[in-house]
């Protein structure tokens, strides 16, 4: 419902900026076309109209005054670049994205638009890339910015990503705790935007707790979003992570596979090259204690060996010290 109506709404506002030729309206075409592409998990489509817009802007023309910079194209497409860049398998170019991102929101200074930015091009990223300290960083910021601007929606994504980070760093139920909170009441809003990535974390942190059953439910609640709202893009991580959690339950090799193969297969159609990996190696990982380590290997090979930047990533050191191991 909530696709058909951006999609209805972007083809709207394309046809009026061709009729008027009025390059506003284009550029929030295409801001409308790149956030539904994201949604469905087109993510080379996504990329193409977020870098239309960043071809196309012209701040003397464009950019809007200052009461309304909550309208600024650039703004729009900055951070999600940097989210795109990752998924489909340039970790540099998406930090160099984000930085980007960052040095404009401080041109704007809008605080609106700079707690977008660090929630998205900045905190979103840096969650991406396992930087527990950059998110840390970000997610301070977030929650100052909120309390003083009183942007409770922001709020809860900073609440969230604090929570995520007491986590890693060892306050384990606490930050749980949290993320469980600030989750349910982000959703009480009725907010569904980037909602399943969040989830897909809390079920991630549930599994390192060691609590598999509270991460399938987890899985569970994401999955039916999925299916509500047409939201594709987390797709892939949502499938494996499904797999890594059965497999902590006790699950049997043949439905874990399974999970994985649904993963390695979606990221593949998506061109969603770090979710492959990702998925490539959980189930390399299981080929591995199955005794199958020349499967393993050549599964894995291939999909590391297309990476051409960050390899001083977790996921690619992972990657490499697997690849290592099966040799």
């Amino acid at each position: 419902m909530i696709l058909g109506w951006m999609r209805q709404l972007t083809e709207e506002a394309r046809r009026t900026s061709e009729r008027t030729a009025d390059a506003a309206l284009r550029l929030a075409a295409h801001r409308l076309s790149g956030l539904t592409a994201l949604q469905v998990g087109a993510f080379v489509e996504a990329r193409s109209e977020f870098e239309t817009i960043l071809r196309l802007y012209d701040p003397s023309q464009h950019r809007p005054p200052p009461v309304h910079y909550v309208h600024d194209p650039k703004i729009s497409a900055l951070p999600y670049l940097a989210v795109i860049l990752w998924i489909l398998g340039y970790p540099e170019q998406a930090r160099a994205w984000s930085v980007a991102a960052l040095q404009y929101a401080e041109v704007l200074n809008q605080a609106n638009l700079t707690a977008h930015v660090r929630v998205y091009g900045g905190a979103g990223l840096a969650e991406l890339l396992r930087d527990t300290a950059a998110v840390r960083g970000h997610a301070d910021a977030i929650i100052e910015l909120a309390d003083q601007h009183s942007l409770h929606y922001f709020r809860l994504s900073g609440l969230i990503l604090r929570g995520w980070v007491m986590a890693q760093e060892g306050v384990g139920e606490a930050g749980l705790a949290l993320m469980r909170q600030s989750a349910a009441e982000r959703l009480a809003l009725g907010v569904g935007w980037y909602q399943i990535r969040y989830l897909c974390m809390l079920a991630a942190t549930h599994l390192q707790a060691g609590a598999a059953e509270e991460g399938l439910a987890v899985i569970a609640q994401a999955t039916d979003l999925v299916a509500r709202n047409n939201d594709h893009m987390w797709e892939a991580e949502l499938h494996r992570l499904e797999g890594e959690l059965r497999s902590a339950q006790g699950a049997s090799p043949a439905d874990v596979e399974f999970c994985f193969a649904q993963a390695l297969a979606t990221a593949r159609d998506q061109s969603a090259k770090s979710f492959e990996l990702r998925a490539a190696i959980s189930l390399a990982r299981l080929r591995r204690a199955q005794g199958k380590y020349p499967e393993a290997r050549a599964l894995l090979a291939p999909v590391y060996g297309w990476f051409s930047e960050g390899f001083e990533t977790r996921d690619l050191k992972e990657a490499k010290a697997l690849l290592d191991e099966l040799s």
